[in-house]
């Protein structure tokens, strides 16, 4: 990380979770021993809330080692900081115990078959979100919603699906997350009963790009970006197995940006997946990523570097949209089906349809319908705006479109004014 530093401006934590960090650093200071992040501290306390002993397949002990030692020595995290990275990883190897048990208890659930899964993929910020939510109102559709991907065992069932008792945990942390950072609901709005990013269950296996935007994790996201991800994508498939055998539906709707850079893995996994790329001008799109970044780093950290996060995000995100136009290249073209931002809104439905025309998927008008009432129910920059520039993190928007240049000549994207 870069010497200059600054705190994300115009925005403090409140002023308990503020004073919950002065006491902390003080009791520090004085002696008293810092929030474990050791990796066998952390597993101790999975298997003692658990009681169960079996963490499954070995993929995830590398990353974890990797992701610990970047949050213990890069991130800089607050007492805060360091309690909510120690829930989150103790909440993956929890997660782990309780999957390993179900799987080894219930075996037929690895022999679920899934067939022509819908993934959206793009940079962050190409209207990947709303169009998932669109596609979501098909009946046929299987979402992946946010308080089941946290807590993916034991394994949801139809006749509960709408009152899982999951539902109420997953709604107090995302209270907690909106009193603590209220700007990120404008930036993402994400939602226990909405639909979410299924990067959420890479995390499980501990290798989750997902992570590197909530902390500034520099040498973990080396690590993502250099690892094998196979056995990660073949887990990820068992979390999905999972979720579907008592919950099923024509098809998996899914949906990450992450997706960008593992496409070879994604389609080894899934050989009959149809996936939509979504484009958008790529300065504008990761601007605003580096913006929601600056914001959550913000949550667990009290030092947040604008200038580092800005070094960083435009050359990984361009290295995605280049290992994706690669993989491409090696897939057959009738399995992609691409929408540009600005078509896609001018008339959602019918970029929908489009969709759905393209991969042969049946289409009940029905749905026009009601994607009109979504879109009326749901105006863009509800829950607010939040303004950011690439002068913000360092960066020069003409130096930054020609980092992108050649993918914006392939896909024809069109520049957009940034303000």
């Amino acid at each position: 990380m870069g010497e200059r530093s600054s705190t994300i401006s115009g925005r403090r934590l409140p002023l308990p979770a503020r004073s919950v960090n002065r006491l902390g650093a003080a009791l520090t200071r004085v002696g008293l021993p810092e929030v474990s992040l050791e990796e066998a501290d952390l597993a101790a306390a999975a298997i003692k809330r658990t009681g169960l002993v079996d963490f499954g397949t070995d993929e995830w002990h590398e990353p974890l080692r990797v992701l610990l030692r970047s949050l213990d020595e890069e991130a800089r995290l607050t007492v805060l900081g360091r309690w909510f990275a120690k829930g989150m990883v103790e909440g993956a190897l929890e997660n782990r115990l309780r999957l390993q048990a179900d799987w080894t208890a219930h075996p037929e659930i690895l022999e679920e078959r899934i067939e022509r899964p819908l993934y959206v993929l793009g940079l962050p910020r190409t209207g990947t979100t709303i169009l998932q939510n669109l596609l979501a109102l098909d009946p046929g559709s299987r979402s992946l919603l946010g308080w089941e991907a946290a807590r993916p065992s034991p394994p949801p069932e139809r006749a509960t699906f709408g009152t899982d008792p999951r539902i109420a945990g997953a709604q107090r942390t995302q209270r907690l997350l909106d009193y603590l950072a209220p700007e990120a609901r404008a930036l993402h709005p994400v939602a226990p009963q909405l639909p979410t990013e299924c990067v959420v269950l890479f995390g499980n296996s501990f290798a989750s790009l997902d992570i590197t935007t909530i902390h500034w994790v520099p040498s973990y996201l080396d690590w993502c970006l250099e690892a094998d991800f196979g056995p990660h994508y073949a887990y990820y498939k068992r979390q999905l197995q999972q979720l579907q055998w008592r919950c099923p539906g024509d098809r998996w709707l899914l949906k990450s940006p992450a997706h960008l850079f593992f496409v070879d893995d994604l389609v080894e996994t899934f050989p009959d997946a149809c996936i939509v790329q979504t484009h958008r001008d790529p300065v504008r799109a990761v601007t605003s990523y580096c913006s929601l970044a600056a914001v959550l780093h913000g949550i667990g950290s009290d030092t947040v570097d604008l200038r580092a996060i800005g070094s960083v995000w435009p050359q990984v995100w361009a290295e995605g949209l280049e290992r994706a136009a690669a993989a491409r290249e090696r897939v057959d073209p009738a399995r992609f089906f691409d929408v540009h931002y600005d078509e896609f809104v001018a008339d959602p439905p019918a970029t929908v349809r489009r969709i759905y025309d393209h991969f042969e998927l049946p289409f009940d008008p029905a749905m026009a319908d009601r994607m009109r009432r979504f879109l009326a129910e749901h105006p863009q920059h509800v829950a607010g705006v939040h303004r950011y520039a690439p002068e913000d993190f360092g960066l020069d928007a003409e130096a930054e479109a020609q980092r992108f240049a050649a993918y914006r000549a392939r896909f024809e994207v069109r520049a957009e004014r940034l303000s």
